[in-house]
């Protein structure tokens, strides 16, 4: 439970009952002109969403014993290497093979500071606590930038995408005939959220004919990336969520805006990535990168750039742009994920993670029959009480015998990946209480500096201060998850 002022505080609480009433200025602090004043207003709104389902659902623990990184260890599917067990008799059975991998996790810092003037505080009085809204503002912020760092953190490389390639159709768009130069660079979910990317790809080309030409680049999936840079002649063009875009009209021959995309980081690259920031030194590994990321080699603890060393055995299939598809009340996409994870641990997934956009799709699939749904409430007057429209909150898995597993809408994830999770284990002696674990050397707090002065406006006397915890994400059975990723919208 998080800690504010010595005051255990339940943030649930918190954001239903005082955040109600809480203005947001945009600002890094709050002052006279940006803070809260005794002026006539009929509530206090919240413009902040404070939606942290992947957060809210984690374990939480604490080590007996600090250190730089948290330690445990995973045990790996080797039942299909296991020795014949018929045993002559007189003679000695085989071993059974037993093969445990070291993992770790370094710890790391996430926080937000604030600040509030002495100034904001006397001419609030009476109608605001202007130093606590500045507390509890930061602690929303530092929720939100925790369920995007425990989804897709990752301080690993991901690799280099592989030169892209290139097509295109005579008709169909406005693109001018010339030769284009197409370069693609790889986000994490961390990049997704706060910029960077991979180094950029080599370069592919492409010749266009005539005026009416479509444009269109694919690269190779990249287990554990969320999104694609695309660059068009040296010019950041657009990201997608997918690992292939087309280009209907002519690339714009400069830098362009960051696409509308849910909760991507709102600046665009200025020039071709040269150097590698997939990787964020300051990060622990989330989610993601912990079914992405590969085993380190020769008995070291950590998570290298996949392909590098040890496969930590989850699933990942690739859509490439395509939707999901349906056969008669199944997804086929589904049902392969879940037959691959029974088949090589004998588990169900738990949950689905989906954003918005995949839960949209799963539903309008299952639900489309020729005809709206409709449900009428019993006893309404003439039957005038409708509601139109489905949603499926539950998918069976065929493989594991019929096993209903939860569909999660996250709004930190980013759209077009699903993330099957397994949160039990249920095997003899597994000892594995909670798959997935947040590890804290200490939990949120608030810690407040002594009063402070500076020059200009907001300098003081002021109070400055930082909400922020040190933490980390333990997956202890990645082999039991799975992800599809590359998907487009049905």
């Amino acid at each position: 439970m998080p800690i504010l002022k010595g005051i255990i505080v339940n943030l649930d609480s918190v954001s239903r009952d005082t955040l109600v009433q809480l203005y947001k200025a945009q600002s890094s602090g709050v002052t006279t002109a940006t803070g809260l004043t005794g002026v006539d207003l009929t509530g206090w709104i919240s413009q902040i969403p404070v939606n942290t389902p992947f957060l809210d659902s984690l374990a939480r623990s604490t080590p007996e014993v600090a250190g730089p990184a948290a330690l445990w260890r995973v045990l790996t599917n080797v039942n299909n290497l296991q020795s014949d067990p018929g045993t002559a008799f007189d003679a000695p059975a085989p071993m059974a093979i037993l093969n445990m991998i070291n993992a770790s996790s370094q710890y790391a810092k996430l926080g937000y500071g604030y600040t509030v003037t002495q100034d904001a505080i006397d001419l609030a009085k009476g109608f605001a606590d202007a130093r606590t809204i500045a507390v509890i503002n930061a602690m929303n912020q530092w929720k939100i930038g925790s369920d995007k760092k425990l989804l897709g953190g990752q301080n690993f490389a991901l690799p280099t995408p592989a030169v892209p390639t290139t097509a295109t159709a005579a008709t169909g768009g406005t693109v001018a005939a010339a030769t284009y130069l197409i370069k693609v660079a790889a986000r994490t979910g961390s990049n997704y959220s706060y910029g960077g990317s991979t180094i950029a790809s080599a370069q592919g080309s492409q010749i266009t004919t005539g005026a009416t030409s479509t444009l269109t680049a694919t690269v190779a999936s990249i287990p554990g990336a969320v999104a694609y840079d695309w660059f068009v002649g040296g010019f950041y063009i657009t990201t997608t969520t997918v690992n292939t875009v087309t280009f209907l009209t002519t690339p714009a021959g400069s830098n362009q805006p960051v696409p509308n995309l849910p909760g991507i980081y709102g600046v665009a690259p200025t020039s071709v990535p040269v150097a590698d920031s997939s990787a964020k030194a300051t990060d622990f590994n989330g989610l993601l990168a912990t079914l992405a990321g590969d085993y380190v080699t020769g008995g070291a603890t950590g998570l290298v750039t996949r392909g590098s060393g040890i496969n930590s055995g989850a699933g990942f299939t690739s859509l490439g742009g395509s939707t999901f598809t349906s056969s008669g009340q199944s997804i086929n996409e589904l049902d392969a994920l879940n037959t691959r994870i029974f088949n090589t641990v004998q588990l169900s997934p738990t949950r689905y993670l989906v954003s918005a956009q995949e839960s949209n799709s799963i539903s309008k699939l299952l639900l489309a029959n020729g005809a709206a749904n409709t449900f009428f409430t019993p006893g309404a007057e003439g039957r005038t009480d409708v509601t139109g429209g489905g949603y499926v909150t539950h998918y069976v898995n065929k493989a594991a015998g019929g096993v209903p597993v939860r569909i999660e809408v996250h709004p930190n994830l980013t759209p077009g990946t699903l993330i099957a999770v397994s949160d039990t284990v249920p095997f003899p002696n597994s000892n594995i209480s909670n798959v997935l674990e947040v590890r804290s050397l200490h939990d949120v707090a608030d810690y407040e500096y002594a009063t402070n002065r500076g020059t200009g406006v907001g300098g003081g006397p002021r109070f400055d201060g930082e909400v922020f915890s040190t933490s980390t994400l333990i997956n202890r059975a990645p082999v039991a998850c799975a992800v599809v990723q590359d998907i487009a919208a049905n």
